[in-house]
């Protein structure tokens, strides 16, 4: 308890409160345009941060990343563009309500269901940083393999009206996380021989163009259509959620925060994955699984809860094990080396202060951000009075700056385009984007993970099932296929 008060006498210092506003303020702008990650704006921090004490230096590293991972969301629902990779659920969801005339609304949710499951991970952290810090040591590769073949799993749930299509879009995503150099032989794979290819396609490249730019091509259809919906909104005040909705969905505002808390913990898998896994369990489990897609309140939710909710995972066992969780808190190491402090389990018993004062600069950031985000979303909030005519030139603007902002290279420009076009058709042929951002979010993890299991068991399969953490995740893969196919007949009964 000492600790904790020394802790928040520390915080409220006011240089510190200042720390929590400017690295907060940042971290909503870096995860809120494309092409700028939360991991970018906490690289951009760090050489401002040498002259500070190291709690001060860390005090707005930390609000910068949970502020770069709630920022991603606000475009993604007011623009249909993910400022972060982990906000493309909210893309599906969270912009098919904008254009409904509920952006508002919307905003109001995400914000909510952010700061929740940010604050839930924040006292897991504090309280079982041991535990789950045990637990992600024991993943080797089986395990890891088993976790992205559970998250591929719920493709199911994300393919609409056809199965089969979005089997088939998954699989084009497995396809375009091939590309690029052998991970372990370093051979070249469906490069045809250009060099643009070497490294793969790029995901962020992958994702503007898919979902922002091939939405811009479908509304270029009708060069007249005025965006309605969005302008129309009610305000802030009026739009606020009522607590019957969240008590509707209290299941899974429990469930979403755990999976973002426990995916954030194990090394490599980060918000992106996190999100993607609440975001297929609550299509999964929805009583109204039609809805995803189109505006589904509760996949809005989970996905929220669970990308903010993996930050304080990813916090956990960098501070216990000195292991990065996502490429952030990856980041965040070269500022321990700063400042001469190894991350670890040393750390706690030598730099109390340091550890407890990330716990409550944590906590009071998510607290923050309840405001300034409030803030940033008014001001966005105003560019939808004006017609989609006049800013989806600017919305094309921000894509191009973007893609081609990761690299400083036109040839991103060229991949972004393309994929625009084949989001394009996709989405004319009924097609489902999300199955194919899917593969290839997990598609690289899943094939680097299952080679390696078969190099560990000299080609043994077996080693998949032999082990009690990936057996049982490869079951919950196999019901979450089954369910909805036994789920189906029902549905077309009207039962």
């Amino acid at each position: 308890m000492q600790h904790y008060l020394t802790a928040f006498s520390t915080i409220f210092l006011p240089q510190n409160l200042l720390a929590i506003c400017l690295g907060g303020l940042w971290g909503l702008m870096a995860g809120a345009l494309p092409g700028i990650s939360t991991s970018m704006g906490v690289v951009l921090l760090l050489p401002f941060t040498y002259a500070m004490s190291p709690i001060t230096a860390f005090t707005i590293l930390v609000s910068a990343y949970c502020g770069g991972i709630t920022g991603g969301s606000i475009t993604s629902i007011l623009f249909g563009i993910p400022g972060e990779p982990s906000s493309v659920p909210t893309v599906i969801e969270g912009h098919s309500l904008a254009k409904q005339g509920r952006a508002a609304y919307a905003l109001w949710v995400f914000l909510l269901c952010s700061i929740g499951g940010g604050l839930f991970s924040v006292f897991v952290m504090m309280v079982a940083t041991p535990v789950i810090a045990n637990f992600a040591l024991r993943f080797g590769p089986p395990e890891y393999f088993a976790l992205t073949i559970l998250g591929l799993s719920v493709v199911s749930g994300l393919s609409g009206g056809s199965i089969l299509k979005g089997v088939i879009s998954a699989l084009f995503g497995l396809f375009l996380a091939m590309v690029g150099t052998d991970g372990i032989t370093g051979v070249e794979r469906f490069t045809f021989g250009t060099s643009i290819l070497l490294g793969g396609v790029s995901f962020v490249t992958a994702m503007v163009g898919l979902l922002a730019v091939s939405e811009i091509f479908i509304e270029a259809e009708e060069p007249f259509k005025e965006y309605k919906e969005a302008s129309g909104y009610k305000g802030m005040r009026k739009e606020f959620p009522k607590l019957s909705e969240f008590k509707k969905n209290l299941t899974n505002l429990i469930r979403s925060p755990i999976i973002g808390t426990i995916v954030g913990a194990l090394p490599g898998a980060g918000a992106t994955i996190a999100a993607f896994l609440a975001y297929g369990e609550a299509a999964r489990t929805s009583k109204n699984p039609e809805k995803f897609g189109k505006g589904a309140v509760d996949g809005l939710m989970a996905a929220e809860c669970a990308n903010n909710a993996s930050t304080g995972g990813s916090m956990t066992i960098l501070l216990s094990l000195g292991i990065p969780g996502s490429n952030t808190t990856a980041m965040l190491i070269a500022a321990f080396m700063i400042h001469g402090l190894q991350p670890g389990p040393l750390l706690l018993s030598q730099k109390p202060d340091i550890i407890y004062g990330i716990f409550v600069a944590m906590l009071m950031a998510n607290l923050f951000l309840l405001g300034l985000t409030i803030i940033g979303i008014r001001a966005f909030l105003q560019l939808t009075r004006l017609p989609y005519s006049v800013f989806s030139a600017a919305i094309l603007i921000l894509c191009v700056i973007g893609a081609f902002g990761l690299n400083n290279n036109v040839d991103d420009l060229y991949i972004m385009f393309v994929f625009g076009l084949i989001g394009y058709f996709m989405r004319k042929q009924g097609f489902p984007i999300a199955p194919a951002v899917l593969g290839l979010v997990l598609g690289d993890l899943a094939e680097l993970s299952l080679r390696r299991s078969l190099l560990l068991s000299l080609g043994n399969p077996l080693i998949l099932v032999s082990r009690p953490v990936s057996l049982l995740l490869l079951c919950g893969a196999v019901f979450s296929i089954i369910y909805p196919l036994l789920k189906k007949p029902k549905a077309l009964k009207g039962v």
